[in-house]
């Protein structure tokens, strides 16, 4: 078995290398260079995150070039991305961010579309010195890799916030839980979630585990149904939860969905069933942040779409690196790392925010609300 994993993934790679190609598909840039990696995803689950990664890198990377890239050491650098494909695997992630590294001579990494896909490409990059940014990784593993950076908020956070909203707003209503138990994220966030309600006096009346790669989820929904609980919370990808959440009404949960950063409203908003939901939101159009109405319009006018979260998000970590660069004139790998933790608060499309000596900012979690096919904004809650 593992030996047919091994194979698996190694053929995965020769087909990414090999798609890619030497400049990863992007064009060939004259005179001296910033060379930022990109890892997204490109198939499997996750595969519209990994579009939404690439393309707002690709957006800031030209926003930066046609202001005539980055100055360092007095000599205007052109950005050029190496954008790769991590198939959602830890596995693949780790082969793409070494090949970056020793290949591509990247002084960045930006990218990560997971939990366990962005540890694995910081424990790269935590050896080979090269700082890492992941847009949307919410892991508090991430938390113990010097290098690894990040522009959302932790587990911790998002959990917390979760529990004094459902619990202030929701009227600390009875709550069941459904996640994967092989997945980080919904391990972690389930489980503090749990704790957090628990310190406020909510009560979980079922914590409902499925194994990875299933796509059933009858007993567990059947557990959950039969403990009555008004709220349903929901920490997985988007495409488990439109089956998970149609099961549960189908057998008999009326009450309130409840759901976390990973999902995703482009999909949910179109879906009657998540009418009235609430997740978990870093940013969607219409927030009233300096700098987001612009951003909005201008990736719009060029992109034909609005953006995402994720698109806003990775805008944010790729405008950082720069504005970090441009702070301290180098693109050695160790002196961004520095210039990312000493540098003063970012002031991005996301919010304003700095990364901390941990690499993680302290911001606002703003809890939207799926209401008349639009994205709403029901609280924002701050979590020192």
């Amino acid at each position: 078995m593992f030996m047919k994993k091994a194979v698996i993934i190694s053929c995965l790679i020769m087909m990414m290398l090999s798609a890619l190609g030497g400049c990863s598909g992007e064009k060939e840039a004259s005179g001296p260079e910033l060379r930022v990696g990109v890892i997204g995803v490109t198939s499997g689950e996750l595969f519209r995150k990994g579009t939404y990664i690439l393309a707002a890198a690709r957006y800031a990377v030209d926003e930066v070039n046609a202001e005539g890239g980055v100055d360092i050491s007095g000599v205007k650098h052109s950005v050029k991305i190496f954008p790769v494909d991590s198939g959602g695997s830890p596995e693949i992630a780790t082969q793409m961010a070494l090949r970056l590294i020793d290949q591509d001579k990247v002084s960045v990494i930006i990218g990560g579309a997971s939990s366990g896909v962005a540890l694995a490409i910081a424990e790269v990059c935590e050896k080979k010195k090269v700082p890492f940014i992941t847009p949307v990784a919410s892991t508090n593993k991430l938390t113990a890799y010097k290098y690894a950076f990040r522009v959302s908020y932790t587990n911790s956070v998002q959990a917390s916030a979760l529990a004094q909203f459902v619990s202030s707003k929701l009227k600390n209503e009875s709550v069941a839980i459904l996640y994967g138990v092989e997945n980080p994220y919904s391990v972690e966030l389930a489980t503090l979630f749990k704790n957090n309600y628990a310190k406020r006096g909510g009560a979980v009346v079922a914590f409902e585990s499925y194994p990875a790669g299933s796509r059933k989820y009858e007993v567990q929904l059947k557990k959950i149904v039969a403990a009555k609980p008004k709220i349903l919370f929901l920490p997985n990808n988007t495409k488990k939860i439109q089956i998970q959440a149609r099961r549960a009404r189908q057998l008999g949960f009326k009450g309130i969905l409840l759901g976390s950063d990973s999902w995703d409203p482009v999909d949910l908003l179109r879906n009657d069933i998540f009418k009235n939901s609430y997740f978990t939101d870093h940013w969607f159009p219409g927030l009233p942040i300096p700098g987001s109405a612009k951003f909005e319009a201008d990736y719009k006018k060029k992109n034909g779409v609005d953006p995402t979260e994720l698109e806003a998000l990775t805008y944010d970590a790729a405008m950082s690196v720069f504005a970090a660069i441009k702070k301290d004139h180098s693109d050695d790998p160790v002196a961004i790392h520095d210039s990312l933790v000493d540098m003063p608060p970012f002031a991005g499309v996301t919010g304003k925010f700095d990364y901390n000596n941990n690499g993680d900012p302290a911001k606002d979690v703003f809890i939207s609300h799926l209401k008349d096919g639009h994205v709403v904004l029901a609280d924002t809650v701050f979590v020192e």
